[in-house]
């Protein structure tokens, strides 16, 4: 598929108004416009903007959080169940767990808080003066970002409740974001504006279940990460 038919794909869709979701839920955005598009995934092939793009779809405004990629690999400095049985909690479910988001600029719940070492490049996971539990590679993490979303075309919905109480929604704003920069992920890490999901627990044998660590933003703030945002003229 090229560029121009997938524009004149979401301007005759943004010319239908409002359409009624095809699913419940937060997923129910992104699985309406690939559907609505008829694309069976969101890693599309647009041979002429180079390659690969990654579709993404937002209500506007919207605070939720969406995973930019996991990395977990030979970060833990730290065994994980003794990061476990000191920072976390008794789930739901009676067992010792640690799922929790972390941020820059203030310690959360559990006391955790994460810190931008520019210096030596390093992006840590700490708990108050205790030292550091985590550690990554700035730049592995950056190069990470831009095999997993070097090209995103963004798209944008006004969303509303519909009859029958399901969700609406109104595509009207397309933009094509390319080239993420390490300048702009490192500031969005200091400014809390890029989080850190820890997602794990203890099974009843005692080994640990890692979900993967998750690197997050929200939606709506996706294309502060990338230096060139061309807008899509859905007008």
């Amino acid at each position: 598929m090229t560029y121009i038919e997938i524009i004149r794909r979401l301007k005759d869709l943004k010319e239908q108004g409002y359409i009624a979701s095809l699913r419940r839920g937060p997923t129910g955005i992104g699985y309406t416009l690939e559907t609505k598009l008829g694309l069976g995934e969101t890693n599309i092939s647009v041979p002429d903007i180079g390659g690969r793009v990654e579709l993404k779809a937002t209500r506007r405004n919207s605070s939720s959080l969406i995973t930019l990629f996991t990395f977990n690999r030979a970060v833990w400095q730290l065994p994980q169940k003794e990061v476990i049985e000191t920072y976390g909690y008794t789930d739901e479910n009676g067992r010792k767990a640690l799922y929790c988001t972390v941020w820059s600029k203030a310690q959360n719940s559990q006391g955790l808080s994460i810190q931008v070492d520019r210096d030596n490049h390093r992006l840590k996971l700490v708990h108050g003066g205790n030292g550091v539990i985590a550690s990554w590679d700035i730049y592995v993490l950056v190069s990470k970002l831009i095999s997993k979303l070097g090209k995103v075309l963004f798209i944008t919905a006004d969303s509303r409740v519909g009859e029958n109480n399901i969700e609406e929604f109104h595509f009207n704003e397309a933009c094509l974001l390319i080239e993420p920069t390490a300048r702009s992920f490192i500031k969005a890490l200091e400014d809390s504006v890029v989080c850190v999901d820890i997602r794990m627990h203890l099974k009843e044998t005692g080994n640990v279940r890692n979900h993967g660590t998750g690197i997050r933003i929200k939606e709506c703030d996706l294309p502060v990460l990338f230096e060139v945002k061309e807008d899509c003229q859905l007008r």
